[in-house]
């Protein structure tokens, strides 16, 4: 019996011998962390700059709005998210979170700012060169066309965003008014896609959603290229003759019949889409690049330069950049149309996809011939008066 007391209070001892050990490791564990915190915090400290102050200006709200609008230094447009991440001091993440945020709230604004033209009255344009447009274009509401900005493709059908210059691009369809305007946005498709079937998907929104491109009413046209159908609500110009106006200036030979005749007035006209695209380029330098965004994100790029496009248009008077770019022989250079010298036998000729409805395909014929009255009527005018011969 004495021997097994003994065993209990040896294993008891040894216990207290442990239990001590164990909390004398603790804290020597506790004290090596606390430590190598200290020593983490100490050198980061030592490594960190002082943050640059950036809100350096004596300005009040107000002014520092009007001096970021009117081209301050310290924005950078096409910057990337770490050069912004520099720029204003914050962190990538915080950043790149208020970019969402940013874009996603102008986007929602698209409905209030891209809105379809008015349908009642002339448009003040055609009203203003009366002479030279009317009473043939008195229907005209805009002009359509597509053009291309890079993208970053997905690694999952790559090869369907190379257009056919080369480039992994999205295809962007638009519409706009003669006050340089855009009135429809549609992006987010394949640089491969082509503008015909962009617009007959586009139109097809609108029969099952009421969201689509903007269907006028009977009497009402939009100008479209040779790369579009002549019917439905679209004026396309005669396939196969000069078109584009530096190609009439080069000529010394001037207008030889009516289609060239109308072929020249409708393209002084409908390169209002042209030179929308231009001026949008010109503006957002993020258009021109590249970015690692997802696909959905990439598509909602477009659209929100085209609202603030929208907005500094209607409320900034005298805008330097509109100025430049409103003349018809504008040269431009900026806007990158794949499809420009590409025309597909049966789209162009109508007998590719439908760009409407059905019972919309009988207006083919119509269109044809309004298209031929008026280029009789403006070849009558330009043999018979000239003055006009000189617009």
């Amino acid at each position: 019996m004495q021997n097994n007391m003994n065993d209990r209070g040896s294993a008891h001892h040894r216990d207290n011998v442990n239990n001590r050990r164990g909390r004398h490791c603790q804290r020597n564990d506790r004290g090596m962390a606390a430590m190598s915190v200290f020593a983490y915090h100490t050198w980061r400290n030592s490594m960190r700059t002082d943050p640059i102050p950036m809100h350096n200006s004596v300005l009040t709200g107000q002014m520092r709005v009007h001096e970021i609008l009117n081209g301050h230094p310290r924005v950078i447009q096409g910057a990337t998210i770490q050069q912004a991440a520099y720029l204003f001091q914050h962190s990538k993440e915080t950043t790149s979170r208020w970019f969402n945020v940013a874009l996603f709230a102008i986007c929602a604004l698209k409905d209030e700012f891209i809105r379809p033209p008015d349908y009642t009255a002339v448009q003040p344009l055609i009203q203003e060169h009366g002479y030279k447009y009317r009473p043939w274009f008195d229907g005209c509401i805009g002009a359509i066309d597509g053009t291309h900005i890079p993208c970053v493709a997905p690694s999952e059908n790559a090869e369907a965003w190379i257009n056919r210059k080369g480039f992994h691009s999205q295809n962007i369809l638009a519409a706009c008014s003669f006050d340089m305007k855009f009135t429809y946005m549609l992006a987010g498709y394949e640089g491969s896609c082509h503008d015909t079937r962009m617009l007959a998907e586009a139109i097809a929104f609108n029969v099952s959603r009421g969201n689509g491109f903007p269907i006028p009413p009977p009497g009402k046209f939009y100008l479209a290229d040779s790369g579009y159908a002549n019917k439905d609500c679209f004026l396309s110009p005669y396939r196969r003759e000069t078109y584009h106006l530096p190609e009439y200036r080069r000529r010394r030979d001037g207008l030889g019949n009516r289609r060239e005749v109308f072929n020249y007035t409708h393209s002084s006209l409908r390169n209002c889409i042209e030179r929308t695209f231009g001026v949008w380029k010109a503006r957002f330098k993020i258009l021109k690049g590249t970015n690692n965004y997802p696909m959905d994100k990439q598509a909602m790029i477009p659209v929100a330069c085209a609202v603030l496009h929208n907005f500094i248009r209607t409320v900034q008077v005298g805008d330097n950049l509109h100025a430049a770019y409103a003349g018809d022989c504008m040269p431009i250079v900026d806007n990158v149309d794949v499809n420009a010298d590409y025309e597909d036998d049966d789209e162009a000729s109508g007998t590719g996809p439908s760009t409407g409805p059905q019972h919309h395909d009988t207006r083919m014929d119509a269109m044809n011939t309004l298209r031929d009255m008026m280029a009789d009527d403006m070849w009558e005018r330009f043999r018979s008066d000239p003055w006009y011969r000189t617009m």
